[in-house]
């Protein structure tokens, strides 16, 4: 089996019960023959290698730490030191823990020991057994079962639409003059977060970077912003990190559909979409962290976040979170808040930097790099209206890429009077690169405006074949139509 496919075992033990590793060790043959697993604890530090470090990078890169439990351990500072590491391991990357009772002691008065299931069966120790093989093949047989599951786990790998979407820069993906297509990762900056209390003042600004690598010790958490704030960005961020964390994610948006149905279908369906060859009822749902996108469109709010208590973690976003008017005001107290900041000097800086350093080329940068920088930045201040005030347009980071691509397309830099602008420019872009001729530009334009208003006429979240035909009906009684149907709408799908 390769290497990246063993899980690491990590043993924590009193140097007094050191012959039970041993026979825990040899009992494992079977697994550790086969390459499932790789089996760690102190004697295997050889001489003049640091003992200490040693000892804190195997207990941080563990899949699974036996705490092997007796009186002389129970009494251990060095234990008690590993225990306390490894549970907090579990609460922030999902390892799992696992109890090995060796001899009769008080670890059913330890909470943080006896809330976890621990070997041989029932927690019965070793010791009791009538005969060390029966209690040895116990914990081997209980212990299989727990590596076959994370084996399973660890395997589990994202459908190819679903790592699309993650890295999909949506709007911006093509909009580089220099790099042929962006991805998320490219240009993404973490954004600072306002906290609210509990009386849903602000309280300080946070850096979104480590409420992330906080989770899942922050159990619920509900996150607010604007329109083009980078909500859905940020659930991206949180599932990736999550992600390699070794838990579960689960991204839902309700934009299609208000969260219409159970929320347990929607997570399971979610599910199915998201991974390869495995349900989610196979999963332990103490491993899954649903991240619910737009939770604000949903109609039954509290009877969802009722369905949501059995997830350890949960990550909910908002447009604002004082129109959620729950009626039980303790729902609120529950959950961590959050707003999502416009972009302060500082890190437009850094993005600004990102965007215009992205390029195909080898070699592109040196000073003239950082003489550009520095104009674009002033530019885009200036475009934001951030140098006479708080600006026309909020310093979100769509808002600030996208004036940028106008410059780079049209230059000098037309007059920005208006977020609709910047949309509408974008749509500019996105035609000529799609080989739509100037001459033409108008036509698309008079037809995406003309179907926008029919669309936001009809009521409708989706438009069915006879609701386009019947828009068409009524566009082409009152304008011309220079270009072929079939080939306006494969430059709008490309677009």
């Amino acid at each position: 089996m390769e290497q990246k496919n063993k899980l690491k075992i990590f043993v924590s033990y009193a140097h007094e019960d050191e012959a039970h590793v041993g026979n825990f060790e040899k009992y494992l043959s079977p697994l550790l023959n086969d390459g499932s697993i790789d089996f760690w604890y102190d004697r295997k530090i050889r001489a003049g290698e640091s003992l200490q470090n040693k000892i804190d990078v195997n207990l941080d890169n563990a899949d699974i730490v036996c705490l092997l439990i007796s009186a002389e351990s129970l009494s251990s500072n060095a234990c008690i030191q590993e225990r306390e590491t490894a549970l907090g391991l579990n609460r922030k990357k999902g390892i799992t823990v696992i109890p090995i009772i060796l001899s009769e002691c008080g670890w059913l008065d330890c909470k943080e020991i006896s809330s976890l299931l621990a070997l041989p069966t029932d927690g019965k120790p070793i010791s009791s057994f009538p005969s060390i093989d029966k209690a040895w093949k116990n914990v081997y047989n209980k212990f299989k079962t727990v590596i076959e599951y994370q084996r399973t786990i660890k395997s589990i790998e994202n459908t190819g639409d679903f790592l699309n979407f993650l890295n999909d820069a949506e709007s911006l993906t093509k909009a580089s003059a220099h790099k042929e297509a962006v991805a998320l990762t490219d240009i993404f900056i973490y954004p600072e977060l306002m906290k609210f209390d509990d009386l849903g003042e602000h309280e300080r600004k946070i850096d979104s970077q480590k409420l992330i690598e906080s989770l899942p010790d922050n159990q619920r958490v509900l996150i607010s912003g604007e329109n083009q704030s980078g909500k859905t960005t940020l659930c991206k961020i949180i599932f990736m990190f999550l992600r390699r964390q070794g838990f579960i994610p689960v991204y839902v948006s309700g934009k299609n559909d208000n969260y219409k149905g159970l929320m347990r279908n929607r997570i399971s369906g979610a599910f199915k979409k998201q991974y390869e060859n495995i349900s989610a009822d196979e999963i332990d749902e103490r491993k899954i962290i649903p991240i619910l996108d737009d939770f604000h469109l949903a109609r039954n709010k509290e009877k969802h976040i009722e369905s949501l208590s059995s997830y350890g973690c949960c990550v909910l976003t908002v447009d604002d979170i004082s129109s959620l008017n729950f009626r039980d005001e303790f729902i609120l107290k529950s959950f961590s808040q959050f707003s999502i900041r416009e972009f302060s000097p500082s890190l437009r800086n850094q993005l600004i930097e990102k965007w215009v350093t992205l390029t195909d080329r080898d070699g592109y940068g040196g000073n003239k790099m950082y003489v550009r920088i520095d104009g674009v930045s002033e530019l885009v201040d200036t475009s934001l209206g951030k140098v006479i005030g708080d600006g026309i347009m909020p310093a979100y980071p769509f808002f600030i890429l996208s004036i940028i691509t106008i410059h780079e397309n049209f230059k000098p830099l037309e007059e920005i009077t208006s977020q609709g602008y910047c949309y509408q420019a974008l749509i500019y872009i996105y035609l000529r690169k799609s080989g739509v001729a100037n001459d033409e530009i108008d036509t698309y334009i008079n037809f995406l405006t003309e179907f926008s208003f029919f669309f936001f006429e009809s009521g409708k979240s989706e438009l069915s074949g006879n609701d386009f035909d019947s828009f068409m009906k009524s566009y082409l009684e009152k304008y011309n139509f220079p270009v072929e149907l079939d080939i306006l709408m494969r430059n709008l799908q490309e677009t």
